[in-house]
């Protein structure tokens, strides 16, 4: 951490230093303690004593009050320690400062607007944001601030067209991250019993991101409401195809789909398919077993899943040989029983940027930020 903030730090450093010697070639006056304190500052920095870091920059900045980039980094390096309160004063008097050119008056509104946004305060930070996008300075930056900000507050309207206009100054598409907008105004609408908006947002962000798995498993749901088993299955079936990593999600989906429109022989042709396609899936070899366990009993099973799990070892897949070879071994039953719940109280799902393993699937990962990045884990052996 210590590191990072030493190379943040060094650059604002260095302009005050030379700011120091330019002045003290100039004949100006300058202050003989801003060298001194600043690289002392540094120092304590490099050596992991933050404390006596931010004393020795506090005394450079009041022995140089003219250094404006080394107030604005002290008040920043106040921020990342949480003293909100300190980071704001310091960075409302740089602004309140008659001196300011345009850069650098737009570097404190900017850094005053993420003392806002830590300390809670919304409105405060969307107004200064809004007039650094209005200025057209830090535009990229102060956009992405309001971003982070409408999805805070979700709001998820402003996040859009804040999106929308942000991919258009950086050049690169945010279509995926506009499109989980959209299925979070579609969840709103369907948990509050308004089908119709929701179909029409989850449609939307289909159309601005054809491969969201989230709307596809929405779309399937909002089908399913209303009865329609051939477009749920087409959902649900698009899923897996998109990525097959959300397969035990939609297996349970897909069975009662099929079953209601009663075509047993799709659901099979379905498992087959998807179990040629991805051999290792163990939610298909236990949909399947399942299958073949209704119509022929255990006697059929047995050798279908002894032939899965010895070719693709998997603790579930054994629990369920397990339980169809030895049906009336009680210790085994009992074995049995306390492996199954030591794998159904491991994390079901891992966030493949973070490594965040909840126990629900979230869109949005409360601990890194990102969307869609939380995924189906697979269990260990």
């Amino acid at each position: 951490m210590f590191e990072t903030l030493a190379s943040w730090l060094l650059l604002p450093l260095g302009v005050a230093l030379g700011t120091a010697l330019a002045r003290k070639r100039n004949g100006e006056s300058t202050p003989a303690s801003l060298p001194a304190d600043a690289l002392a500052g540094l120092s304590s920095l490099v050596k992991n004593d933050n404390d006596q870091a931010i004393a020795a920059l506090t005394r450079a900045v009041e022995a140089e009050p003219g250094t404006v980039e080394l107030q604005m980094t002290l008040g920043s390096l106040f921020r990342k320690r949480g003293e909100i309160d300190r980071a704001i004063h310091l960075h409302e008097a740089v602004l309140a400062r008659s001196d300011l050119n345009a850069e650098q008056a737009a570097a404190a509104r900017y850094e005053l607007a993420q003392d806002y946004l830590r300390a809670g305060l919304i409105d405060r930070a969307e107004s200064v944001l809004q007039d650094l996008v209005a200025d057209g300075t830090y535009l990229a930056k102060a956009l992405d601030l309001l971003l982070d900000l409408y999805e805070q507050g979700r709001d998820w309207p402003h996040a859009i067209a804040t999106a929308q206009r942000l991919q258009g100054v950086r050049g690169a598409t945010l279509a995926p991250r506009i499109a989980q907008y959209h299925c979070e105004i579609a969840d709103t609408a369907r948990h509050g019993g308004d089908a119709g908006l929701a179909l029409r947002e989850t449609q939307k962000a289909l159309d601005i991101d054809s491969a969201c798995t989230r709307a596809h498993l929405a779309l399937a749901a909002l089908a399913e409401a209303r009865k329609d088993w051939h477009g749920a299955t087409r959902a649900y079936t698009r899923v897996v195809e998109q990525d097959a990593r959300f397969l035990p999600e939609v297996i349970a989906p897909l069975a009662r789909c099929f079953r209601e429109h009663s075509d047993e022989a799709g659901y099979r042709r379905f498992l087959e398919d998807t179990e040629q396609d991805h051999p290792n899936a163990i939610a298909v070899t236990l949909a399947k077993a399942a299958l073949i366990q209704a119509q022929g009993g255990a006697a059929a099973v047995q050798p279908y899943l002894a032939e899965r799990v010895a070719r693709n070892p998997d603790s579930r897949g054994l629990l369920a040989w397990l339980a169809v070879a030895l049906p009336d071994n009680p210790t085994m039953a009992t074995v049995s029983k306390a492996i199954s719940a030591k794998l159904d109280a491991r994390a079901r799902y891992r966030c493949t940027n973070c490594g965040l393993q909840p126990s629900v699937l979230f869109w949005h990962c409360p601990t890194c930020k990102q969307w869609a990045t939380i995924v189906p884990t697979q269990d260990p052996f």
